[in-house]
């Protein structure tokens, strides 16, 4: 052997493994921003689930009740954080909830919050009325007033919805009154349109552009509809709608507008949903209008990243789809191993909950992303 055969044409093999190393030690400092970010994400995710593993160098944190422009709120923010409600440089998560009875004392509410805190945010829960499955306007309003608070302080906010409060969080961000103070709102379980939900609970099936996406709701998903609407309705109309729907009464005789919300309430084609709501009474067509992020945020201009389990009972899956249809900037990430926004890992194999666990922490990577 000669000294040529430690070349490779003109150049030397040592060179050669010189610049390889030179390239791999910048790919590893540059993916490693990416990799940390991944790292605490993660964490973030199995805190929030509740199985999490212990995170050494994350803060603790504090949970501090009080109020924000007039609306009651929970903060949650690291110790070292300033003491001020809405102090501190840090930025700001806007955690909506859906419904839930024990409010913002729910034992996934805090751990959610608890674990995004202790990612180095600051993050807010406020009290709304969906907790009680009541889906009004003026929680939005409430949302538009926190997410112009918080925006002063700490800049663009980071709007984190889960289930109904999703949906409210969405048509939130399109409001005129915020444009710019939101960087990006990540839905987990919510819905594109109220409509469709009444559609999938009543017929089974999604209908979004050429698509049939059939549901499996939870047995009590079509009450919770029929619940919602009926309750819009005045005492004298609800009971007539409700008598019909007990047979005790021809529906034939039901005036036109209530004649069309009995048969939405027992349609079985979903090609006559639409049409029907339509039809139905306006406070009902307002207040589908209204709380519905296709129809009231069709502009939204905020990127979103939207986050469903394609078995979820309470919210249709074909939500998703709708979303992703009407609203522009969505990034859609679907789980199978969870059913509404908890995961039941049993059933499924284990890489397909690997798969979904990290499906989850590219989810929170892109809210802690925009929340940096």
């Amino acid at each position: 052997m000669t000294a040529a055969s430690d070349q490779v044409g003109a150049v030397p093999v040592r060179s050669v493994r010189r610049k390889v190393g030179l390239i791999a030690v910048v790919v590893v400092l540059l993916a490693l921003p990416w990799l940390a970010g991944r790292i605490v994400a993660g964490a973030t995710v199995l805190e929030g689930l509740g199985i999490a593993g212990p995170r050494p160098f994350a803060p603790a944190v504090e949970r501090q009740p009080g109020t924000l422009a007039g609306i009651s709120v929970d903060r949650y923010a690291p110790a070292s954080a300033d003491d001020e409600l809405v102090g501190g440089a840090r930025r700001a998560i806007l955690l909506v909830p859906g419904a839930t009875p024990s409010g913002r004392d729910d034992r996934r509410v805090v751990a959610i919050a608890e674990a995004l805190a202790r990612a180095g945010r600051v993050v807010v829960v406020p009290e709304l009325e969906v907790y009680g499955e009541d889906l009004v306007p003026a929680d939005i309003d409430r949302l538009v007033v926190l997410i112009g608070a918080l925006a002063a302080v700490h800049g663009p906010v980071v709007i984190a919805g889960v289930s109904f409060g999703a949906s409210l969080g969405l048509v939130a961000a399109a409001d005129p009154q915020v444009a710019g103070e939101v960087a990006l709102v990540a839905t987990f379980g919510g819905y594109a349109d109220l409509a469709g939900v009444v559609q999938a609970a009543t017929t089974g099936v999604s209908l979004v552009g050429d698509q049939r996406i059939p549901w499996d709701p939870h047995p009590r998903a079509l009450d919770v509809v029929r619940e919602q609407l009926l309750g819009l309705l005045e005492a004298d109309d609800r009971g007539q709608v409700q008598a019909a729907l007990a047979s005790r009464s021809d529906p034939a005789d039901l005036p036109t507008e209530l004649r069309a919300m009995h048969d939405l309430l027992v349609a079985e084609d979903p090609t006559q949903t639409m049409a029907l709501v339509e039809r139905a009474p306006p406070v009902v067509r307002d207040r589908i209008d209204a709380v519905s992020p296709a129809r009231a945020g069709a502009d939204l201009s905020v990127p979103v990243v939207a986050l469903h389990a394609a078995d979820d009972p309470v919210i249709p899956y074909g939500e998703l789809a709708r979303l992703d249809a009407v609203i522009g900037e969505v990034e859609p990430l679907t789980l199978v191993s969870f059913d509404h926004v908890g995961i039941e890992a049993d059933g499924h194999r284990w890489w397909v909950t690997v798969r979904d666990l990290w499906q989850t922490t590219r989810f929170v990577d892109r809210m802690l992303r925009a929340s940096r």
